[in-house]
């Protein structure tokens, strides 16, 4: 908990002269004339932050205290740092800062080099001391802080760090350095949030800046080390690879004595010569995951940036003989919940892929990819939240990310399509507006409540109603959500699909605003929204059902703008409309089967395809088994050929890819692994019957081609196998819960807390 009271100033340093990107290094040494019993560390920066107490890391977090609306917010962290001074007489505070989001100077798309917050980086810190006899000191960051530089002479989240080990100051993070070479610290002015704080789920501090949020997601660490298998191109001149994409760094161990200069590229792919691929569009300077290193004689991990990577290329050195270069796999540290396992390869290669991709997208944010963007893109999270849920413990991570859609939130309600941002993705960006996309900040506020028990409704009520509001507000003559994203990436896309994406972007919102209605029950902003939600549905239907022919066409078929649609967008058959429409219910009782056997056979007519991108894969697996049709649902993601889950697990990928087909971009990117959601909701059956899983259902769907699952989810397991026309299952229902087996025959049976096991037919009743 960070103190009532902040005492402790703002304070940054100039830039060197000569090197203006090297990593300022602030430090500051109290004698002590008793020792004390304990010590309490509340740190924060604006940029990224090391911090040392007596040449020891304060704790094993990296990349902290974290991503913010930096001019609303900084995030805060606290650590017992008792045992970093005991016995000493002497405590020395150290801290070196890098630039993260804050002070960002590589020119790219999203405009993180232009942040109206953009300024030198900056520190704040406390360390409280408590006394055998009760007496207490605080120790802060002021004006009596000395600054210097060292060996990092650049950082930046994309470019990579130039490193200089003989510029280190050697002993300067311990007692006893003298550090009057050094230039005094910089107060920083006064700051128009000074005095100030927010209702967030986490809780604030004010200071002379902006306030202090108390840092409330897991922090980074190196969950893993990696050793790379290595092919020499040519005398130092190496490629590593890793085995997958992962998120991290590496740490390079000269194995000689003297002077090495080093360079590391980190990329995803090789060229057909065995080379690196390590390029990005996005960034504007030609330098790409780049770390330049000067080395002498101790190892050395990336200390402001991470990367992306399955391969490293290594040049300078002699991999093994000169150096070792290990790979650091590096995540916010949340819990992973689940475990699965099938007798199908496809589907147990398919859960391990899914959160080998996600953790390399925890960061300070859930990230779309490690490699190219590190941005917290919402549509992203919108489709996967249901599978995620279903693997990790977020409600700490998702949490505190919800705490920055009200720091991204304006006036008028509306959010940006990628959170924390700068000032782009907002409706003149050129990703926005996109509903589709952003209808998840109602959506994950209920499934957060309903999963983890939280109270969040108070805290995020009033930015949902402005939030739907505003959507509602800007509907067109139609009365339709207007997107411009849609389905994104569907098979042979490169971006948006060819159909109408008003179908999509208002299918989304109908359901968000069907969820809010549903959380606020009784209340009026309740009867506001469901009656929203039935205009919105009765004016989709009406642009877009051709009840004739059972479909909702790609093109709108009346309204306003129904001749610009038929011009800009195809009118080709699209299974995403058919299936949001339907697991949405949306779809009319009286046309549901027509649009449902039409779905079938255009699956069908496609050898067993889905012709889907990331928003209709996260229902389109669980619809199919729901509605009758598991085989085929099991074929399409089994299928031998592209697009397919199976292909990708043949083609030896350890992680999800962003696009279906060639050429592929990012190569850890979950979105289209978001359908693995039918693992636990129709392969297991589980039910979410009340919030917390207090109570539950378990309604088990063999399905021919898998004889056997073991799921476990946050406690709960479900296990079964089949033969000889036999279901066998096992449960576990975890204490304080309950639940309900329905077995295919038509058998229920309830189940308290402890291990159960049932066996019946496999033939459905009736």
């Amino acid at each position: 908990m960070l103190p009532d009271t902040w005492r402790a100033a703002w304070i940054t340093a100039d830039p060197h002269p000569d090197h203006p990107h090297a990593a300022p290094i602030f430090r500051r040494a109290w004698p002590l004339d008793e020792r004390p019993t304990n010590a309490t560390l509340h740190l924060s920066a604006q940029g990224t932050v090391n911090a040392t107490i007596n040449g020891r890391p304060v704790s094993d977090a990296r990349l902290g205290p974290g991503l913010s609306n930096h001019a609303v917010v900084a995030r805060a962290t606290t650590d017992d740092v008792t045992d970093l001074v005991a016995g000493a007489d002497e405590i020395v505070l150290a801290a070196d800062l890098g630039r993260g989001f804050y002070d960002m100077h590589t020119p790219e798309v999203w405009e993180w080099v232009n942040a109206p917050w953009r300024d030198t980086v900056r520190m704040t810190a406390e360390l409280h001391l408590t006394f055998a006899d009760g007496r207490t000191e605080v120790l802060v960051t002021d004006d009596s802080w000395r600054t210097s530089t060292g060996g990092t002479r650049f950082d930046s989240l994309y470019e990579g760090e130039d490193f200089d080990q003989t510029l280190e100051p050697a002993g300067g993070r311990e007692p006893g350095f003298d550090d009057s070479s050094g230039t005094p610290a910089v107060v920083a002015g006064d700051h128009p949030m000074a005095g100030r704080t927010h209702q967030r789920l986490a809780r604030e501090v004010a200071t002379s800046g902006v306030p202090l949020r108390e840092a409330m997601s897991e922090p980074i660490r190196v969950v893993e080390t990696i050793t790379p298998t290595w092919t020499k191109l040519a005398d130092g001149h190496w490629i590593g690879d890793v085995g997958r994409v992962v998120a991290g760094w590496v740490e390079v161990t000269p194995l000689v004595e003297g002077r090495l200069e080093v360079e590391v590229r980190h990329g995803e792919a090789l060229d057909d010569d065995g080379g690196l691929i390590c390029e990005n569009k996005f960034i504007r300077t030609g330098r790409f995951q780049h770390d330049r290193l000067v080395l002498d004689g101790q190892p050395w991990q990336a200390r402001h940036t991470w990367k992306g990577f399955r391969y490293l290329e290594v040049t300078g050195v002699e991999v093994d003989t000169d150096v070792t270069v290990t790979a650091c796999v590096a995540t916010a540290d949340v819990p992973v919940t689940s475990s699965f396992t099938s007798d199908n390869p496809t589907l147990t290669w398919l859960h391990q892929a899914f959160v080998h991709t996600v953790r390399a997208n925890l960061h300070w944010v859930p990230t779309d990819t490690p490699t190219f963007e590190k941005n917290g893109w919402t549509g992203d999270a919108q489709v996967a939240l249901a599978a995620m849920l279903a693997r990790f413990d977020l409600r700490r991570h998702l949490g505190s990310w919800l705490d920055d859609f009200l720091d991204a939130q304006r006036e008028d309600g509306q959010l940006p399509v990628i959170i924390p941002s700068a000032g782009w993705g907002y409706d003149t960006s050129p990703c926005s507006p996109a509903p589709e996309w952003t209808t998840l900040y109602p959506v994950m506020v209920d499934a957060l409540v309903n999963e983890y028990e939280l109270d969040l409704w108070p805290v995020h009520r009033d930015g949902v109603v402005a939030y739907l509001r505003h959507e509602i507000g800007r509907l067109d003559e139609d009365g339709l959500a207007y997107g411009i994203l849609g389905d994104y990436l569907s098979p042979g896309t490169m971006g948006p699909p060819p159909e109408d994406v008003r179908i999509e972007s208002s299918i989304l919102l109908a359901h968000a605003l069907s969820v809010t209605a549903r959380a606020l029950a009784g209340s009026p902003e309740a009867d506001e929204f469901e009656a929203a939600r039935g205009h919105l549905v009765d004016a989709i239907n009406a642009a877009f059902l051709d009840r004739d022919k059972g479909v909702y066409s790609s093109v709108a078929l009346t309204g306003v703008h129904a001749e610009r649609s038929r011009s800009e967008n195809s009118d080709q058959y699209r299974q995403t409309p058919q299936v949001l429409a339907l697991a949405h219910r949306v779809v009319p009782d009286d046309v549901r089967s027509d649009v449902l056997a039409n779905l079938v056979a255009d699956i069908e007519a496609r050898g067993d395809h889905h012709n889907i991108g990331c928003i209709g894969g996260e229902h389109f697996y669980s619809l199919l088994m729901c509605e009758g049709h598991a085989d085929l649902a099991l074929r399409a993601a089994t299928n031998p050929t592209g697009p397919s889950w199976e292909v990708w697990r043949a083609g030896g990928h350890q992680t999800l890819l962003e696009m279906w087909v060639e050429p592929v971009r990012s190569r850890a990117h979950y979105f289209h692994g978001a359908g693995i959601r039918f693992i636990e909701d129709q392969l297991a059956g589980l039910r979410r019957e009340a919030p917390g899983w207090r109570r539950f259902t378990v309604a088990p769907r063999p399905v021919a081609g898998v004889d056997s699952i073991d799921l476990v989810r946050a406690g709960i397991r479900v296990a079964w196998l089949q033969a000889d026309g036999r279901l066998a299952v096992d449960v576990t229902v975890p204490e304080g819960s309950t639940a309900t087996l329905v077995m295919p025959d038509g058998t229920a049976l309830p189940l308290s807390a402890g291990e159960h096991h049932h066996e019946g037919s496999l033939a459905a009743a009736g």
